[in-house]
């Protein structure tokens, strides 16, 4: 007797409900992705099948939420290019593998909104075969040619470019008369495919006139034409760092060490601060978190740093490093009085001080401290009468 076909977990959770919260949904597809990636590895034919479900669920749990800050876009995007790929290198017969598409445009045809367009993106990868992605590109080149950044050009685009027709793709994107980079990413492709780097990034840095939405899209692209042309440390000098921005500074810099193993922890924080004129203050954290306590003391004396990040890190180190200590409560009092740190209190000031005498008394130069701290209260903004007018008893 056949065993039975374990069923899904997902489906369920996305079941379409107004009630349901973005974060929430968002942490649906979360798990749906790596459930599907789990089963993959042992079953790709199976989650392939299930991603394909999973995307047909997507569009109608997500149109009935309330997005107002656009948490789903990015959620279903993130879903959407971690589970293509199983789909597209999953083993499947003709017949099974048209199935699927046929499922798939039906849920881009579906989603007015534009929910799981992002899919229209994968659709050479998708169909597998050059052959079958041509066919689908002559099928939806009638479309394409009248809609502009719909999913039928985009997948279209991503048909030709898949099939190896470069000056079919080409000649579609000349003729728009407004340029929109989920489009042209593909005249990218074309121009790289056929062995002109230099056309591919010309064309690459031509698609974001105005400089925001796209801007890590096509720094990735770059970055992967780039790489694939043997030209790594370009790569990384011009694209990496944009490429790979996370939410914050830790974020970035292991998610860059993660694509550039090979460059030493110390020069790739080094490149990173120096591609961030006037913030590198954000770095303190990380160069803390690496122990480069040397170049996190330079950042603290040279940058706005959080006053409680520097006050915090140095309480840490006050035992082990008494130097380091000092500097930070040092450099917490002079941010304060610059006005740097958020709802800073009295009992900030106070914490700094202290830290910064007790260091100074264990390094000897106690006298020395209290003079760089006057220093430091001798500035412009008010916050810096204010931490005079607390301390004016300790500074004597």
């Amino acid at each position: 007797m056949a065993a039975k076909t374990r069923a899904w977990a997902f489906p369920g959770r996305l079941a379409p409900d107004p009630a349901h919260t973005p974060g929430a949904v968002a942490a649906v597809l979360q798990r749906a992705v790596a459930e599907l990636r789990r089963a993959s590895r042992g079953e790709p034919a199976r989650a392939a099948d299930g991603a394909v479900l999973l995307i047909e669920r997507m569009g109608p749990a997500i149109e009935v939420v309330e997005d107002v800050v656009g948490t789903l876009a990015g959620a279903a995007a993130r879903a959407i290019d971690r589970v293509a790929p199983v789909i597209a290198g999953a083993p499947a017969e003709d017949a099974v593998r048209e199935a699927w598409l046929q499922r798939l445009w039906a849920a881009l045809v579906a989603d007015e909104a534009g929910h799981v367009r992002r899919l229209a993106e994968h659709w050479g990868a998708l169909c597998a075969t050059p052959a079958r992605a041509g066919e689908w590109a002559a099928r939806l080149l009638p479309a394409a040619r009248e809609g502009l950044a719909t999913a039928a050009s985009i997948a279209c685009l991503a048909g030709q470019v898949a099939s190896g027709q470069h000056a079919a793709a080409l000649e579609l994107l000349a003729g728009r008369q407004i340029e929109v980079w989920p489009e042209r990413q593909f005249g990218v492709l074309a121009l790289a495919a056929g062995g002109d780097v230099a056309a591919a990034l010309a064309y690459a840095r031509a698609s974001n006139p105005l400089g925001h939405r796209h801007a890590q899209d096509i720094a990735r692209l770059c970055e992967s034409v780039l790489r694939a042309a043997g030209r790594e440390a370009e790569a990384y000098a011009e694209f990496a760092f944009t490429a790979h921005a996370r939410q914050n500074c830790r974020q970035t810099f292991e998610a860059v060490r993660a694509a550039y193993p090979a460059v030493a922890a110390s020069k790739l924080l080094g490149d990173l601060l120096a591609a961030s004129p006037g913030q590198e203050g954000r770095w303190f954290a990380t160069a803390c978190a690496l122990r480069f306590w040397g170049l996190a003391a330079e950042i603290a004396a040279q940058s706005p740093c959080d006053p409680r990040t520097l006050l915090r890190i140095g309480l840490g180190r006050l035992e082990a490093d008494p130097e380091f200590a000092r500097e930070a409560a040092v450099a917490a009092l002079r941010w304060t009085c610059g006005g740097h740190g958020v709802e800073i209190t009295g009992d900030d000031v106070y914490a700094a001080f202290d830290l910064a005498r007790v260091a100074g008394l264990r390094t000897d130069a106690l006298p020395r401290t209290r003079s760089r701290i006057a220093v430091a209260c001798d500035q412009p903004h008010p916050a810096a009468q204010w931490v005079l007018g607390l301390l004016a008893a300790e500074l004597g």
